[in-house]
């Protein structure tokens, strides 16, 4: 790099720390959403991971002591069969909400969170939906059972009544929810988003036999605070388990990983390998 493209880039760095709560709040999330809702890389992305993951789930179907829970133990052979998706950015698409949050230049609220939950006007993850019409359609050799499909959402909502915005988006898409008590599972009032207790709940009633997720704590524990270093080192340890069992989803507009970059701009701009 050349002394002036150096002093350059120090003085982009500046003025970029200068505006930081704008560029963060939105010049960022622009760029993700912007990918997102208009490439074809995107759609490409999620549609290949959801069409990969057929081949996926007849193999799994085969091998009654297979799991893709890490929270699931004993004998389980015999149990019925399902499928666990996070919701958000994995089945259901956001970006709209995301969208608004970039116009309006303002960092999130969660009151606009619920608003958008209200609106029910979420759309489909590209391929979500045909991989859930194809695994509805598979029965576990063993039980003779359909396969169920589960929802694992921090969202806070109520799977007990009908009328609760979550529920009725799914149902509104066309996404089986016969019995949403025992198939959505929230977060609830004083849960800290931890999802692990709520995967043992469905690993005592059914095989899981595959996971699909936006962030790492859709398919295991990641502890508070936890530092790049040690995400790589949650990866490296369940390495076998991607592409196998644990299918993940493209989502470069928010997640524990933006935080673990650091707080401020300047902290995320010492963790780039220049």
């Amino acid at each position: 790099m050349s002394r002036r493209a150096a002093i350059l880039a120090v003085l982009g760095c500046l003025v970029l720390l200068a505006f930081e709560p704008f560029v963060m709040a939105s010049y960022d999330t622009l760029s993700a959403v912007l990918w997102m809702q208009t490439s074809v890389e995107y759609r490409a992305s999620t549609e290949q991971t959801y069409h990969v993951a057929k081949a996926a789930l007849v193999r799994e179907l085969g091998e009654p002591t297979h799991t893709a829970a890490l929270e699931q133990t004993g004998d389980f052979s015999k149990l019925p069969t399902a499928v666990i998706f996070d919701l958000d950015e994995t089945v259901l698409d956001n970006s709209r909400f995301q969208a608004r949050e970039v116009a309006s230049g303002q960092p999130y609220l969660p009151a606009w969170w619920n608003k958008w939950l209200d609106e029910r006007s979420a759309d489909l993850v590209p391929g979500a939906k045909n991989f859930i019409d194809f695994a509805v359609q598979q029965k576990d050799p063993v039980t003779r059972q359909p396969v169920t499909m589960l929802y694992v959402t921090n969202r806070t909502c109520d799977a007990s009544d009908d009328h609760d915005a979550t529920v009725e988006v799914l149902r509104k898409l066309g996404l089986p929810l016969d019995r949403p008590s025992e198939r959505l599972f929230c977060k609830g009032p004083n849960d800290s988003g931890d999802k692990t207790p709520r995967r043992e709940r469905c690993a005592k009633n059914y095989r899981i036999l595959l996971m699909f997720g936006d962030q790492l704590g859709d398919f295991m524990m990641v502890p508070d605070g936890i530092d790049l270093a040690g995400r790589q080192v949650l990866f490296k340890a369940h390495e076998n388990m991607w592409g196998e069992r644990w299918f993940q989803l493209p989502n470069p507009s928010y997640g524990d990983w933006y935080g673990a970059t650091g707080a401020t701009l300047a902290d995320k701009i010492k963790n780039l390998h220049l």
